[in-house]
């Protein structure tokens, strides 16, 4: 019978992360057989593994999952961002374009960039000078090719919180930033999950409220590339194999998720 193996990332013999170490117990439960590695020396206690993407899953890094994508000889899901059916919800003007052109003195500051497709080049930042343009030249692996999100900084955001969905059902809300007292729309966050008809199985909204009430879209992020933030551990376990089996499926050609077909 073939095993299912989950590779949970360690670092200097610790958990990543609490959403690594959560996941342990409900992975084993679903029938997976855990292998920790260490995300320092991922060449010998990762990739010397014969890895597979349709019978194995990690819960890591985006660095390390990167690597596992690679070891599987398949392309790293692009970042999901800002959909097309959710742009209505963002509340500010977004654009996309080429690193090098923003040394051209376009948009003026201060205003947000993020990597259009490569996740893991840098975080989003807001540039209010030229100076740290310089910088994430320098000391990343951008090139003034890369292409970029460009946006307006939104106004004064008094709370965040991150909204987990599984197969087009809003199953937790997380706070993790600013005052947790001020709580999102529900209504407008599940308006967002009916609107996003191109979703995968397994994703989060990550939503703001603003200083005049206003629940509004920061991001879309993929399943595979966010922790836990107090979510439940088994429901996390469960979204984060279903989205990694439906990228398995995928990369073998699958252009619908088996759970849509199912719905229909």
């Amino acid at each position: 019978m073939e095993k299912n193996y989950a590779y949970l990332e360690k670092i200097g013999g610790e958990w990543l992360d609490d959403f690594v170490y959560i996941s342990k117990e409900p992975l084993k439960r679903l029938g997976f057989e855990i292998r920790a590695f260490d995300g320092d020396d991922w060449e010998n206690t990762l990739t010397c593994y014969p890895l597979d993407i349709k019978t194995d899953i990690i819960i890591g890094s985006v660095q390390s999952t990167t690597i596992f994508y690679t070891a599987c000889g398949i392309e790293t899901p692009k970042y999901l961002g800002y959909p097309e059916e959710l742009k209505l919800y963002l509340n500010r003007e977004l654009r996309d374009g080429k690193f090098g052109n923003l040394f051209q003195g376009y948009p003026n500051f201060p205003y947000f960039i993020k990597p259009k497709n490569d996740v893991k080049l840098f975080t989003g930042e807001v540039i209010t000078e030229i100076g740290q343009l310089q910088w994430i030249k320098e000391y990343t692996d951008i090139t003034d090719d890369t292409e970029v999100y460009i946006s307006a900084v939104l106004p004064k955001i008094v709370s965040e919180y991150r909204c987990f969905v599984h197969e087009d059902k809003l199953v937790g809300i997380q706070y993790y930033l600013g005052d947790f007292k001020i709580f999102p729309s529900v209504h407008v966050i599940e308006d967002m999950i009916a609107s996003y008809k191109s979703s995968n199985c397994a994703y989060t909204l990550d939503v703001g409220v603003m200083e005049h009430g206003s629940t509004v879209l920061i991001e879309v992020n993929d399943m595979w590339a966010i922790g836990s933030y107090g979510m439940d551990a088994k429901t996390y376990a469960l979204m984060c194999v279903r989205r990694m089996r439906e990228i398995g499926r995928q990369a073998n050609g699958e252009t619908e998720s088996l759970w849509k077909k199912l719905a229909k």
